[in-house]
C-alpha cells in the first residue's frame, strides 16, 4: 500500500507539535481515549480497533506516543479505522480484564469482538509507517475469495508464507472465517467456492507442487474449529528445516516439544538431513525436528541448559519448559579437541525414544541453594522451588521475576515492605513465606509465566489449587489478596494497622528521645561559662 507524498508531509507537523508531549495522546489527536465506560460500545461498534494499554509514567509509551498520534490520523482520515488509548494507571479493571502484563500493550480488535482472548497482540514495529501498513493489511478480508484457476495458481506461486485452501466446503466456512481472523498474519487463507474438490488442502511455500490435504472428518471441523486450526499449525511445518526469528513464531504456535541439532559446516547438516527428515516423518504431530545454525544461533544453546560445545542435539518441550540433551564434554576436555565432536545418531534416537517415553531425565538449572536468607522476602532457586511452594503447612507468594524488568525493579521495595509486615506478626511467621525468584536463572516446572513479574499464591493444603495474582501492586493490594485466599486465615489488613500502630509508637518515642538529648544539650549550654 502507498501512502501520497502529501499526507505524510501534511502530518509532519503534527510530529514536531507532540515531540515533547507524554505518554497520553492530546485530546485534539485522533487518538479516542477508552474508558471502563465507553470500552465495550466503542470496540463494539468498530470493524477495526487497534487499543494502546499504557502508563502516564511508562518510557516506552512516551517514545510511542508521537508515533502512535501521527498513525492515528493516517489510519482515521484514509481508512477509518480506530486507535486509542486506555490508561491503566485510571482503568485497572479494565486493563487486567484484558490480560495487560506489561506497558505498552497493544491489541487488535475486530468484528466488535471484546473478548481479550480473541485480540490479537500487536507484534509490529513502533513506529507510524510500521503501525498503519500492519493496520491496513489487518483491515482487508482474512480469507481471499477466488473463482479463477489462474488466479489462484498466481496466488499460490508468489506465496512467502503456508497457503490453505478452501475447495468449495461450504459447511465450514464460518469456522473457516474465523480461523483466518487470527491467524492471517501468520498464513493466507484462500476459498473456492464453486470448486468441485471438496477438500481443504494446504500449500507450502517450499517449492513442492503437490499439498497436503486435511484427511480429517469435515464434519469435526464444523463442530469444533481448534482441530482444523491446530493440524495446520503442524502441517505447516516442514518435517526437518531451517529455523531463525523469522519463523520461530510458527513452531511456538505448533505447541509441540522442538528437537534442535546445532551445526557449524555444511558438511555436519548435510549429513544428517536425510536422518533427521526420516525422524520428522516418524514422530509427525509428536516433536518439531529443526536445523540451527551454530555460527549464527550459537548463544541459544545456553536457553536448553547445554554449553556450546557444537555440533549439538537437544529437545525442548516447550508446554512444560524441560530440556533433554545428550551428555557433553567437561570444558576442558573440549578444549582440548582438535576436531569438533561427533554427535552419533544412535544416540540422537535413544534419547527421542526416551523422551517420547517419558524416560529421558531433564537438564534443570538452578543457582546455588543459598546459606542465608538475606531479607524476610526468601529467595528461592530451581533446586528449592517446588519444596518450599508446595508445603502443606504454610501459603507462599511468589514472585517470578526477570533483573531486567523496570516493573520488577518498581516492585520490589513494595514486595519487602510486605514482607517485612508479615514477619512482625508472630502468628504469621510461620504460616506464610514471602518469596520471589530470579526465573531467567532457574527452571520452574509446571508454572506459566506470560511475563515479568508474575506473582502467584500457593494457598497451603494438599490439593491447593496456585491462584494468579492479578490486583493493584500495592501493599494494601496484597494484603487483601492475602486474606481472601489464605488457607491459614491470616488476616494481611489487620497485621498493617497493627504494624502501623507500633510503627507511629516508635516514631514518637524516638522522636520524645531526641527532644530529651536536645534538652540536656540546652542544660550544658546554661551550666557553663564560656572560655
Amino acid at each position: 500500500m502507498m501512502f501520497n507524498k502529501k499526507t505524510l508531509f501534511a502530518v509532519s507537523n503534527l510530529i514536531a507539535s507532540v515531540l515533547a508531549q507524554e505518554a497520553t495522546a492530546p485530546k485534539d489527536s485522533a487518538v479516542v481515549k477508552l474508558t471502563n465506560d465507553n470500552f465495550k460500545s466503542v470496540v463494539q461498534g468498530s470493524d477495526l480497533v487497534l487499543a494502546e494499554f499504557f502508563a502516564p509514567w511508562c518510557g516506552h509509551c512516551k517514545k510511542l506516543a508521537p508515533e502512535y498520534v501521527q498513525a492515528a490520523k493516517i489510519l482515521k482520515d484514509e481508512h477509518n479505522i480506530t486507535l486509542a488509548q486506555i490508561d491503566c494507571t485510571e482503568d485497572q479493571e479494565l486493563c487486567m480484564e484484558q490480560g495487560v502484563q506489561g506497558y505498552p500493550t497493544l491489541k487488535i480488535f475486530k468484528n466488535g469482538e471484546i473478548n481479550a482472548d480473541a485480540a490479537q497482540t500487536y507484534q509490529g514495529q513502533r513506529t507510524a509507517d510500521a503501525i498503519v501498513e500492519y493496520m491496513i493489511k489487518a483491515s482487508l478480508p482474512a480469507v481471499i475469495t477466488v473463482e479463477d484457476v489462474k488466479e489462484l495458481d498466481e496466488l499460490l506461486a508468489n506465496a512467502t508464507s503456508p497457503v490453505i485452501v478452501n475447495y468449495g466446503v461450504s459447511k465450514i466456512d464460518k469456522n473457516f472465517l474465523s480461523i483466518a481472523d487470527s491467524l492471517n498474519e501468520m498464513y493466507t487463507f484462500i476459498s473456492v467456492p464453486s470448486s468441485k474438490k471438496q477438500n481443504i488442502s494446504l500449500y507450502l511455500p517450499s517449492g513442492s507442487e503437490e499439498p497436503i490435504v486435511y484427511n480429517g472428518k469435515i464434519d469435526e471441523i464444523v463442530d469444533d474449529k481448534l482441530i482444523l486450526e491446530q493440524w495446520l499449525k503442524v502441517e505447516a511445518l516442514p518435517y526437518f528445516g531451517e529455523i531463525d526469528g523469522s519463523i520461530f513464531q510458527f513452531y511456538i504456535e505448533s505447541e509441540l516439544p522442538m528437537a534442535y541439532y546445532f551445526y557449524v559446516t555444511d558438511d555436519q547438516i548435510d549429513d544428517y538431513k536425510e536422518y533427521f527428515t526420516e525422524l520428522g516423518k516418524k514422530y509427525r504431530g509428536e516433536i518439531n525436528f529443526v536445523s540451527i545454525d551454530a555460527k549464527q544461533f550459537g548463544r541459544h544453546a545456553a536457553n536448553l541448559n547445554m554449553k556450546e560445545q557444537f555440533p549439538m542435539f537437544a529437545i525442548h518441550n516447550l508446554t512444560a519448559n524441560l530440556k533433554y540433551g545428550l551428555p557433553q564434554l567437561t570444558d576442558e576436555e573440549y578444549a582440548e579437541l582438535t576436531i569438533p565432536p561427533v554427535v552419533e545418531k544412535a544416540d540422537i534416537t535413544k534419547l527421542i525414544t526416551d523422551f517420547i517415553d517419558h524416560k529421558a531425565e531433564p537438564i534443570v538449572q538452578s543457582e546455588e541453594i543459598p546459606t542465608i536468607q538475606e531479607s524476610n522476602v526468601f529467595k528461592l532457586v530451581g533446586k528449592t522451588h517446588d519444596d518450599i511452594v508446595y508445603d502443606n503447612q504454610k501459603d507462599v507468594l511468589v514472585k517470578y521475576y526477570a533483573p531486567w524488568c523496570g516493573h520488577c525493579k518498581r516492585l520490589a521495595p513494595i514486595y519487602e515492605e510486605l514482607a517485612d509486615i508479615l514477619a512482625t506478626d508472630k502468628n504469621a511467621q510461620d504460616k506464610i513465606v514471602i518469596a520471589d525468584i530470579d526465573d531467567t536463572v532457574n527452571d520452574i516446572m509446571g508454572v506459566e509465566i506470560p511475563g515479568y513479574p508474575t506473582i502467584v499464591f500457593y494457598p497451603a493444603g494438599k490439593d491447593a489449587e496456585p491462584i494468579l495474582f492479578e490486583s493493584a501492586r500495592t501493599v494494601e493490594a496484597f494484603l487483601e489478596f492475602i486474606k481472601n485466599n489464605s488457607a491459614n486465615k491470616i488476616d494481611g489488613p489487620a497485621i498493617y494497622e497493627e504494624y502501623k500502630t507500633e510503627l507511629k509508637a516508635k516514631q514518637k518515642a524516638k522522636r520524645q528521645a531526641e527532644a530529651d538529648n536536645d534538652d540536656d544539650d540546652d542544660e550544658d549550654d546554661y551550666d557553663h561559662d564560656e572560655l
